[in-house]
């Protein structure tokens, strides 16, 4: 079901002065968003390591918000990001209340695991089954990922007049910081697009850019879990990647009409790099 409204102001569409220049996005209002899909995808397709001599995420920051932080829209004020999941959520706040010995590093230790082995089954099965092998691992990753973002829209609250770009946003904000652990410095740019840097992930030190494809089907899920939702349809598409030695990542959220999803296309692209179809 979709997430539960309540009154509050109208949207403020500012783009917050705080995302400095050195990130280097680029301005999709001003390129072929087309070529960017291109230069991205042959990227990622041929991934180079981190290197010590590109610019590099530093530590600590006060920029961005976690999963508990606010966003400085007016409209925001309304809103009550949810959880999936909350009954796992729960049991693990009240098996650390209290204690001093518990460090939350260790569920990134727990989680990098899991992350590592639902890539290497992929690349595994690929390897295996070709497109067939690839096709399943990516209908589970979609399942899973659909689970997630229904959970978190039903445990949701936000402004009853959150116009379709906020409300989108919004929800972005919930899968970046919740449901991914992700520190997010978002922003709406104007009546149809919103945009966001992830200042930190998960998966940064541990996935190459190329590595970063499994994701998508994740996200694929919960795209999809939005529509279900009868909420705003979303597409959107990455312009850079820490992976790839970027300072942040930088991604691009529009509204999209009926029909086939930008991101989905592009997921199909980057499997036939990475089963050696094109």
């Amino acid at each position: 079901m979709p997430p539960k409204v309540e009154a509050s102001k109208s949207a403020d569409r500012t783009r917050p002065a705080d995302r400095g220049a050195s990130s280097g996005a680029l301005n999709p209002h001003s390129v072929d968003t087309s070529l960017i899909a291109e230069n991205v995808i042959g990227s990622l397709a041929n991934p180079q390591p981190r290197s010590l001599e590109v610019p590099q995420p530093e530590y600590p920051t006060d920029e961005g918000i976690w999963a508990g932080g606010v966003r400085s829209e007016p409209q925001f004020t309304g809103a009550r990001l949810g959880t999936p999941y909350p009954e796992v959520v729960a049991n693990l706040r009240r098996a650390i209340d209290g204690r001093d010995d518990f460090d939350p590093a260790a569920l990134l230790v727990w989680g990098t695991m899991q992350a590592t082995g639902v890539l290497q089954i992929l690349k595994d099965v690929e390897a295996a089954f070709g497109k067939e092998g690839q096709t399943i691992v990516r209908r589970a990753l979609k399942r899973a990922g659909h689970e997630a973002m229904t959970g978190l829209i039903e445990n949701s609250t936000l402004p009853v007049d959150t116009d379709p770009v906020s409300l989108t946003s919004f929800l972005v904000t919930g899968m970046n910081t919740i449901v991914y652990a992700s520190l997010e410095r978002p922003w709406i740019t104007d009546q149809g697009r919103s945009e966001f840097d992830i200042l930190w992930c998960p998966h940064q030190d541990r996935y190459t850019g190329f590595d970063c494809r499994v994701q998508r089907y994740f996200v694929e899920g919960m795209i999809e879990a939005v529509d279900d939702a009868g909420l705003p349809k979303m597409t959107g598409w990455v312009e850079q990647l820490i992976p790839m030695g970027a300072d942040c990542c930088h991604f691009v959220i529009e509204q999209r009409a009926e029909g086939e999803n930008p991101w989905h296309e592009y997921s199909d692209r980057l499997g036939e790099r990475a089963l050696g179809e094109s």
